[in-house]
């Protein structure tokens, strides 16, 4: 009997460290193999690009290949829901956006992830603001006159985006409410065509990122007339704020975030933090920024992450309510 107890107690110790072996070997070991960013937009445009330059700056700091993997659509839900679903071993990664983690649960009624269940925050990363631009044959040369050139003929402009729910479009959507436009939406499928059609005259007006703003505006192409954030940006130094041409208080910057998989061991977690906050810092890393300009990388904890988390779906829920946008 007495044989029979301490066998019991052998096989019962040797499960319990069985059980326990995924975090003891997240903490001694991890990473001991690749691990694998899933970024839920296309190969080759600037989130994709910074993601990349980070990653390959994490691989020095972690001792294991970091590598990007794009599984784009769908708004970043598809990448999204694919990373909600891996094993929370620290060896699937998602950056995602303030779509991705702050505004999808309220533009879909049927979301197959939960950004505060399912992920565990690493780090806020990438922040941007958009600019303001208009066809220069508006004939309006300050967002003043922009915001009066509006009011005097409502219904009658036509803004592009990059499409429903994008930034660009709650951007603009903001402004609306905050200044009391009543302008026309034409959503597009990305970036690139919604800018042509400004250029075109076709549309008067959008929202676009900041390097692709500098470029046509040295031509002459368009205006940029205001910052969507709460800072002036370098790379276009004598474009005021939103807030500064007349609409107090007005902040619609984008942000972007690491995250694993929810019940990813704290150790893990603590691991990836600083190696990303190294990776922030990586003269190689703020080099490439420097060149492609207009956004800046970041560095939180991930208690800091969670917060943030919160109050921009709190501010982009209450937006996307009084604008009644849904996408399913």
């Amino acid at each position: 009997e007495t044989t029979m107890k301490l066998t019991r107690r052998l096989l019962t110790a040797t499960l319990a460290s069985v059980l326990c072996a995924p975090a003891a070997f997240a903490q001694a070991d991890y990473p001991s193999k690749p691990i694998r960013i899933v970024v839920p937009y296309a190969a080759g445009g600037g989130s994709d690009a910074v993601a990349r330059v980070v990653a390959k700056a994490m691989t020095t700091y972690l001792g294991q290949s970091v590598l990007v993997d794009n599984k784009p659509g769908s708004g970043t839900v598809i990448g999204a829901s694919e990373v909600a679903r891996a094993a929370p071993d620290g060896y699937t990664l998602l950056w995602g956006d303030n779509t991705t983690f702050a505004l999808n649960p309220f533009l879909y009624k049927k979301l197959a992830y939960a950004p505060l269940e399912d992920f565990a925050p690493i780090s806020l990363t990438l922040r941007g603001a958009l600019v303001l631009v208009v066809s220069p044959s508006l004939g309006v040369n300050s967002l003043p006159e922009l915001l009066a050139y509006v009011k005097a003929r409502p219904g009658k402009l036509q803004y592009g985006s990059a499409g429903n729910g994008t930034p660009h479009h709650l951007a603009m959507e903001a402004l609306k409410l905050k200044a009391g436009l009543d302008i026309l939406h034409v959503p597009y499928k990305g970036e690139g065509p919604g800018l042509n059609d400004v250029l075109a005259g076709q549309t008067q007006l959008m929202f676009v990122g900041t390097t692709i703003a500098k470029q046509h505006a040295e031509t002459g192409r368009i205006k940029p007339l205001a910052m969507a954030g709460s800072t002036r940006n370098a790379m276009l130094p004598n474009t005021p704020t939103v807030a500064e041409g007349g609409v107090p208080g007005f902040d619609s910057s984008y942000w972007h975030a690491l995250v694993a998989p929810a019940k990813t061991p704290d150790a893990a977690i603590q691991k990836l933090n600083e190696a990303y906050a190294k990776a922030s810092r990586d003269p190689e890393v703020l080099n490439f920024l420097a060149k492609a300009g207009g956004n800046t990388l970041v560095a939180t904890t991930p208690q800091e992450t969670r917060a943030h988390f919160q109050e921009q779906a709190r501010i982009g829920g209450e937006l996307i309510k009084a604008i009644n946008l849904t996408m399913d």
